[in-house]
This record gives C-alpha cells, structure tokens and sequence, in this order.
C-alpha cells in the first residue's frame, strides 16, 4: 500500500531538523510518497493616509496601483522563496537519503492569514490527499510566548494542527539545548543504524491501543527498544478530621485503592505487552513500567515527559480523543487539560499523535493487534502456569 507523508517545511532549521528525523527513524517503505508542502505567508498592504491624520484615507488611482504592484510584487517574491525551499528539500530527499524523484510531490499552499489561517491550509491538504502522516517542525515556544503569539492571532502551527488534522501528527521540537537526536551517518535508503527507544503511552482506551499500532506499524525495527508507559490513576488522599478510627479507616482504604491503582496499571502494561509479541517484538526489547501522578492530566503529561528525559528516549506515541476547542478550555479549566497538549510542549524528543481513526489502508489485516481477553494477556499469546 502507498504511504501519504505531508511534510511542512520552510527556511527554518526546525523544518530541516523534522525532515531528518522523519527519513533516519521512521520506517521506510519503497511506495513511500513524500508531500513536501510550503504555505506562503499573507501579504501586507501599507495605507498611507494624507496630510491631515483625521481624515480618512484617499484611495487615488496612483495609491491603488502602487498598492497592487507591491501586492503583486510580494507574492511573486515568497511564491520563488517558496519554490526554492521546496527544491532544497527535495534534493535534500534525493541525495542524502536516496528517494526516488519520483515519489516526491511539491505543492505551494494559498496563504490564509495567520498562523491559524497556514496551519489550515496544511490541514485541509492532508485532508484533501487523504495523507498517512503529517510532519511538523516547531521551535517550542514556552506558556507565555505562546499566550501572547495567540493573543495577537499568531498562536502555534503545530498545536493547531494537533488538535484539527486527524491523521497520526509527528511534532519535531527544537529548543536551544534540546535538539532531537538523530544520527548523522544514517544510512541512506535504510533505517537508522542505532537502535531507537520508542515509548508509547497506553491506556485501556481504543485511541491508546491505535497508537500502539502505529508504532509497531510505522517505526519499530526489530533493533529498537519499545517502552510501554502506563500512569496510574491518582487516588485522592483522605481528609483526617475524624476520629481517630475513622481516620484509620479512610487511609487503610487509601492504602487498598492506591495498591489497586498500581495493579490495574501494571496489567493495562501486560496487555500492551502481550500485544507487541503478538506483533513480533521480542520479549527482551520491551520495557513496561508504571508511573504514578499526583493530580491532573498535566501531571500524567509530566510524569510521562519526565521518563523520557530520565531514559533518554528517541521519539513518544501518545494517543488522543480529540476534544474540540470548548471542551479543551472546560477540562483545562478544572486542571483535567489534554495530556497531548502537555506532551506537545514539553516533551525532551519528537512527539506522535495518533487520533482514535487514523486510515485504516496503512494496517494489513495480518497486522491488527490481537483482542485483549479479561485475564490481562492476548489472545494466543501462551500463559505462564
């Protein structure tokens, strides 16, 4: 099957870093095509008024024909910019990472106004080609730079099309000091030669479980470690204002539910497990560990952010149930925010987020990942006695 990859780019290093870490870590396949995409920005009028600053502007023929040759002048500048980052990236493709001319596709976007206004443009094109995976750069703006680009109708790419594209999202985050980790003698046409460690994030939710497989699907080699990463669910401490027996009660009762808590989650972890053997991971490649939170998914997103930094992970799979833009703002506002908003900004390596429907053609029927009995292993996976 013919794999769809979108992939934004500009002059930027953070489009060049997300081009190299998609050709040396992601899986290749001879089908691949490559949608290499540039947006050109919106143009910019100027209105000059006249002597008297009160006045309203006068729109002469000679003001508007001036302000249309610089219209016209603009576009052509940032449609041949735009042109030749696309042909560099290109090259870039054919020579260092030996794809075929032929599988790569150039496409210059209309802008839209806006940061909003390009990341819809690369949003409605992957809609539109029925894209397998898109590809962002980003330069990691902290909260607050982020607040203020967004006040002023410049807010994140990246989060925008997070949050409105619902084909699996590979985010490239660079920061000073955190550049992604990719090996620079990577062989051309092939896989990385060093091993890659991959976390996904599971649950007991189908989006989870779809993340899973497009891991196993799109970048695990046979080489590669596979971290499974559950977070328990955080038990409430008790309020001690009763009586001393009462007070024992409540934190025995504390003690049974945080113990039940880290069970359930480490036999999530199992069923994860028993389902990438299932897929032909060894058992000795995976890692499967359990993370507890304090409260608020921003803490799961944390808890999670913070194993990759400890373990030095290459690239997180996180799942996502695709919460619209007011039911974002309501979860966020009791502290119950989208851990893959979190993860977004904060996560120290490469980010993927898979929707609960990503295209089925990627998948084989060979490929699905086995049904999970009540016991906590897959089915046909052998059980210990």
């Amino acid at each position: 099957m013919v794999r769809k990859i979108v992939v934004a780019v500009d002059e930027s290093v953070h489009s060049r870093a997300a081009v190299d870490w998609l050709l040396q870590s992601v899986t290749r396949r001879a089908t691949d095509e490559f949608h290499l995409v540039a947006v050109l920005p919106p143009l910019a009028s100027a209105v000059i008024p006249g002597t008297d600053l009160n006045a309203a502007p006068v729109a002469t023929a000679a003001a508007l024909s001036a302000s249309q040759h610089q219209l016209e002048a603009q576009k052509a500048h940032a449609q041949q910019e735009a042109a030749e980052t696309l042909k560099a990236t290109m090259e870039l493709l054919v020579v260092d990472y030996k794809v075929s001319r032929e599988n790569i596709h150039l496409h210059t976007l209309p802008p839209a106004g806006g940061a909003s206004g390009v990341a819809d443009s690369i949003a409605q094109f992957v809609k539109s080609c029925e894209a397998d995976l898109a590809v962002l750069g980003t330069r990691g703006m902290g909260a607050i730079k982020r607040s203020l680009m967004s006040f002023i109708g410049l807010g994140s790419v990246s989060d925008y099309c997070l949050h409105h594209i619902t084909t699996p999202v590979l985010v490239v985050r660079t920061t000073k000091g955190r550049e992604p980790q990719h090996n620079a003698e990577a062989n051309p046409g092939g896989p990385a030669p060093l091993p890659k460690k991959v976390l996904v994030a599971h649950d007991e939710s189908p989006q989870a479980s779809k993340a899973l497989l497009w891991a196993l699907d799109n970048v695990l080699n046979p080489h590669d470690q596979l971290h499974l990463v559950t977070v328990a669910l955080s038990i409430p401490y008790p309020l001690l204002d009763e009586s001393a027996a009462v007070a024992a009660a409540a934190v025995q009762q504390y003690t049974h539910e945080s113990q039940q808590s880290l069970e359930h989650a480490e036999a999530v972890c199992q069923k994860a497990a028993g389902a990438a053997m299932q897929h032909g991971v060894l058992k000795t490649k995976i890692t499967t560990s359990v993370l507890t939170p304090e409260d608020g998914s921003s803490d799961v997103g944390k808890a999670i952010c913070s194993y990759a930094e400890q373990h030095k992970l290459d690239l997180v799979v996180a799942g996502s149930r695709g919460m619209g833009s007011m039911q974002r703002s309501l979860m966020g506002l009791i502290g119950l925010g989208s851990v893959t908003d979190y993860l977004a900004h904060n996560s120290p390596c490469p980010l993927v987020v898979v929707k609960a429907d990503p295209p089925t053609h990627l998948h084989n029927e060979s490929s699905l990942l086995p049904r999970l009995d009540e016991e906590g292993t897959a089915e046909g996976t052998p059980k210990e006695d």
